[in-house]
């Protein structure tokens, strides 16, 4: 009997004991709901701070309770108190805010706080990111795709997207471009098969950012893989962004099969033998698929594709027609302001004043050279506009050249290296060292010797300081001409030395061969004179100097000969120098 009524007394007060926690909890829900409610109905009334008051409350009372629904609550107030600190630009207690928030339930198995804390951190990586915290901003977002990668929840899946698509741009802006592709292979392998439209765009917009690096490092093989690879992905897409990333792919896929002479044997199938033909199919199969649409990028793709088909046409002798595409683009995107746009109309004049030239038109040919020179001026940040005019510029000189109407050919080039001398771009400075050689050149021609040598100095001065080989190979060049030019016209000794001395001082090392090539000539034309000028002792210094500099690239054909020529004239000096 008395074990009988222990029992039930036993019974009596775990029940009451679980009642009494249950009502706690309860009582703990609705206390910390009730917070959360009076938080936002301040917020509500635009009592922003006395919302945040609210939600302070709610975290110092709650944080550290196990209630799995205060738990939610309390991550709930913090993300609107976040939030709400964003709104007011108070940024630093924003970030500490959802750094409370990844503390608290980080390893929660709760899947509402996986979530909320999945939030926390991608909004802490864009605040940082916001705030040019880069290194903290890319801890942030990978420590949210190492966590959170392999989650099945969508919403997550697409913080995981986009938390990688934010890691390349920090690396693209740190210059660690490779690493920033690698990050895009991931997204493209985890991603690929997912139907969400958001996650969709980012794989396509990774799809494009390896597509985009193979074309600029000029792979071609690889880059016309991605842009077929795009193409078959998301060809049936419905979404206006990824049509006009198809549409650019397309131009991708034209230009690639523009410029490569061989279709790699995998894409025969697809494209045939011809990459001409196939590039010309594809520029059509774009024109065709975007005719009727004149919004975002449209009318740039349309542009390009007509200009990609009169270039086609130019290097297959069609002149007619490609004179008719240059006309239509022309005619249509003259007055576009975009500057894109203007870089392909500008291409086309230039293309339409080169077919004119051929089919020798020449006072048609001048006429758009002419127009060229004054619609375009110099913009040191217009690089395809700056290409085309300085090439107007070139052109025409010749052309005007092969008129015999020298004098204006020569005013020509002068105006080219006057406007574009100050460039900072290494690939438009060549183009005026071209220029240079030009112009001096026809200053000899004209023989205006002296001038001519003036010219030769001013391009020496500048040409070893720049990084392009071709711009050092003219510098080179213009050294040894203008040393034949002294020899021959002014029999200067010492300035002919000092002159050819510039190839070894700004010369002898650079490691391009063809810049080489030019330095060893130029040591071989100077111990030939030498020899010639019965200075022997001296020119077998120079030779001496030329094996010393040169015997290890004699690799190299022209080199070789230079070498074995050099022999040749010791052997006529008769010097006793063991080599």
């Amino acid at each position: 009997m008395y074990k009988k009524v222990s029992l039930i007394v036993l019974v009596f007060i775990i029940i009451i004991g679980v009642v009494l926690h249950y009502r706690h909890q309860a009582t703990m829900e609705r206390g910390a709901y009730a917070a959360l409610q009076s938080g936002y109905l301040n917020l509500k009334n635009n009592k922003k701070l006395q919302a945040i008051g609210d939600f302070n409350y709610l975290i110092d009372t709650y944080s550290k309770k196990g209630n799995a629904t205060v738990q939610e609550t309390v991550a709930e107030a913090l993300l609107k108190k976040t939030e709400l600190l964003i709104s007011i630009k108070n940024t630093d207690d924003a970030l500490s805010a959802l750094e409370q928030l990844n503390n608290l339930y980080l390893n929660s198995d709760n899947k509402k706080l996986s979530y909320d804390v999945a939030k926390a951190l991608f909004m802490q990586g864009n605040l940082l990111l916001e705030e040019g915290q880069y290194e903290q901003a890319m801890i942030t977002f990978s420590h949210l795709v190492s966590k959170y990668g392999q989650s099945d929840n969508i919403e997550i899946k697409r913080m995981v997207a986009q938390s990688m698509q934010k890691e390349t741009d920090i690396l693209n802006h740190w210059g660690k471009t490779d690493t920033a592709l690698n990050i895009d292979s991931s997204i493209i392998e985890h991603f690929v098969k997912e139907k969400d439209p958001t996650i969709r765009l980012i794989t396509a917009q990774a799809l494009m950012a390896r597509t985009a690096n193979r074309l600029s490092n000029k792979e071609w093989g690889i880059a016309l893989y991605n842009s077929n690879m795009f193409i078959k992905l998301f060809s049936q897409d419905s979404s206006p962004i990824i049509k006009e990333l198809l549409a650019h792919n397309f131009l991708y896929r034209a230009e690639i099969l523009h410029r490569i002479q061989t279709i790699p044997q995998e894409q025969k199938e697809l494209f045939g033998d011809n990459p001409q033909a196939a590039a010309f199919k594809t520029y059509d199969e774009l024109l065709a698929a975007i005719t009727n649409n004149n919004e975002g990028e449209y009318p740039r793709y349309r542009a390009t594709a007509l200009l990609g088909k009169a270039q086609i046409l130019q290097q297959r002798k069609q002149y007619a027609e490609a004179l008719d595409l240059c006309n239509q683009i022309y005619n249509t995107f003259s007055k576009n302001e975009e500057t894109k746009i203007k870089n392909v109309v500008a291409k086309s004049l230039l293309t339409k004043a080169q077919i004119l030239n051929t089919t020798k038109d020449y006072t048609q040919a001048l006429a758009i050279y002419n127009l060229i020179r004054q619609n375009y001026h110099y913009d040191d940040d217009h690089f395809a506009i700056n290409m085309v005019l300085i090439s107007a510029y070139l052109e025409e000189s010749t052309l005007l050249e092969q008129l015999n109407n020298n004098d204006e050919a020569l005013k020509l080039l002068d105006e080219a290296i006057k406007t574009f001398l100050s460039t900072h771009n290494e690939y438009l400075y060549y183009q005026v060292s071209e220029a240079y050689m030009a112009k001096a050149a026809l200053e000899v021609e004209m023989k205006l010797y002296s001038e001519a040598v003036i010219t030769y100095t001013s391009l020496i001065a500048v040409a070893h300081h720049k990084t392009l080989p071709a711009t050092r190979y003219n510098g080179a060049l213009a050294i040894m001409k203008k040393a034949q030019l002294l020899i021959k016209y002014h029999n200067d000794v010492p300035e002919v030395k000092q002159t050819y001395d510039l190839l070894t001082t700004f010369y002898q090392y650079d490691k391009d061969i063809k810049v080489r090539q030019i330095v060893a000539q130029g040591l071989y034309n100077r111990a030939q004179s030498l020899f010639a000028h019965n200075r022997g002792y001296t020119a077998v210094n120079i030779i001496k100097q030329l094996f010393t500099l040169f015997n290890k690239d004699k690799s190299d054909p022209v080199i070789n000969n230079i070498l074995e020529k050099t022999k040749d004239l010791q052997k006529q000096l008769g010097s006793t120098v063991v080599w």
